[in-house]
């Protein structure tokens, strides 16, 4: 059997943990750069604001209906979800994060009956609403895709709804294609033009045509729907590629301001790298003009260029060097620049032997500096060491106007109690 908990409204909610008087007030969370909304609480919803509005359009109207906006607080939430899995941990040998909000909990080879499981997701419900004040609904089925429908159908039947082979049709029956997981509009839209609109149909679809229309995924997805699984556990492997990026608060007309930027978010791309033991062939460098709506009153440009390096490395200065070339390459007077991406490619596991051409105590050097450098990062927070260039640049980081407080994990922000 899989478990699949997803909590509620899971940003809102982790801003309301610290601010009871919210409870029941309809609150909004922004994206970088407070850009569009990205989550939004129940209350909110039934104002009629939804996801993906662009915050400066509704802005008047959240504050004429009352209601509390926050900027994105990654740092509170990335705690509320590693307190949440270690209470997952508690119940489940094996977990998977799907998703900073939701996860997978595996009981292989169990021979619990459909009540264990039920009294296991309202214990799960009533732990992490009292130890960490976070809504959860959980759904339980043989499959992932099942697990999920469950879930998404769990608020009827008091936030846990448990797999019945004989109430699952009805389900099924009253549930879009397009609300099944793994089919989404573009494959909900060919199933449509055959016939099939609800789950029930999809679950009932011969195999052959399953896989005809809908490709081997689509295959897997209909003999989930039947109780057979066939969607992996997603592993944790190392990225083909790694990227940094930010949209700026303020436009950036000036090469030096702009450098600044490329190096802050290519040692941020580069601290990637090394964290999963990798180095890297090439560095693409991306300069925008836009970021979620492009003004008339802006001259719009964007282009980007890939720097080849002279050997593979994990080293920050040399893959900084080569970001700033790149730059050089790309960047146009005139414009006002919005958005930076770094993205690093060719990546390989990282090169114990070394190049036979290159002196080995020079590698040896910058390996042991790079390893202090992570230590520190690691001990006192992220580029606690950095590269001068990518200092000074307040004026352009990402705009928080609406930033809570980091109530867990800073000692200077932590609730007091009168």
């Amino acid at each position: 059997m899989i478990l699949h908990a997803d909590g509620n409204s899971f940003y809102a909610s982790c801003e309301q943990i610290y601010r009871p008087d919210l409870r029941g007030k309809p609150v909004v969370v922004l994206s970088n750069n407070d850009g569009i909304i990205i989550a939004l609480n129940k209350e909110a919803k039934e104002l009629g604001f939804k996801r993906g509005e662009v915050f400066f359009k509704v802005k008047d109207a959240c504050l004429q209906k009352g209601v509390t906006i926050f900027s994105s607080n990654y740092t509170l939430y990335a705690d509320i979800n590693r307190r949440i899995t270690s209470i997952y941990l508690e119940y489940a040998p094996e977990i998977e994060e799907y998703s900073i909000d939701e996860a997978f909990l595996f009981f292989n080879n169990c021979k619990w009956s459909d009540k264990d499981f039920e009294e296991i997701g309202f214990e799960l419900k009533r732990r992490i609403a009292k130890e960490v004040g976070i809504p959860v609904c959980v759904g339980a089925a043989p499959t992932k895709t099942l697990a999920k429908l469950c879930n998404k159908n769990a608020k009827k039947y008091g936030g846990v709804l448990i797999y019945n082979e004989e109430k699952i049709d009805e389900l099924l029956a009253n549930t879009s294609c397009r609300d099944i997981w793994g089919i989404g509009p573009a494959r909900a839209r060919i199933l449509e033009r055959h016939g099939i609109i609800d789950a029930l149909s999809l679950k009932n679809m011969p195999l052959n045509n399953a896989k005809k229309l809908l490709t081997i995924q689509g295959f897997a997805t209909v003999r989930e729907l039947n109780g057979v699984p066939m969607i992996d556990r997603v592993a944790r492997e190392k990225k083909d590629v790694i990227t940094s990026s930010r949209q700026f608060s303020t436009r950036i007309y000036d090469m030096e301001t702009l450098e600044c930027a490329v190096v802050k978010y290519s040692e941020l791309a580069v601290e990637k790298l090394r964290k999963q033991k990798s180095e890297c062939g090439a560095v693409h460098v991306y300069i925008s003009t836009c970021n979620y709506y492009c003004e008339d009153s802006e001259k719009q440009f964007s282009d980007g260029v890939c720097i080849t390096l002279p050997r593979m490395t994990s080293y920050t200065p040399d893959i900084v060097l080569a970001a700033k070339i790149g730059l050089e390459h790309v960047f146009r007077k005139g414009y006002g620049y919005k958005t930076v991406m770094i993205t690093l490619y060719e990546l390989r596991p990282a090169a114990y032997q070394g190049y036979l051409w290159i002196d080995p105590r020079e590698d040896i050097k910058k390996r042991d500096f790079m390893e202090a450098i992570d230590k520190l990062s690691e001990k006192y927070g992220r580029q606690i060491v950095t590269l001068g260039k990518g200092l000074g640049h307040e004026d352009w980081e990402m705009k928080r106007e609406y930033l809570s407080p980091c109530w867990t994990t800073n000692i200077e922000d932590f609730p007091k109690i009168r």
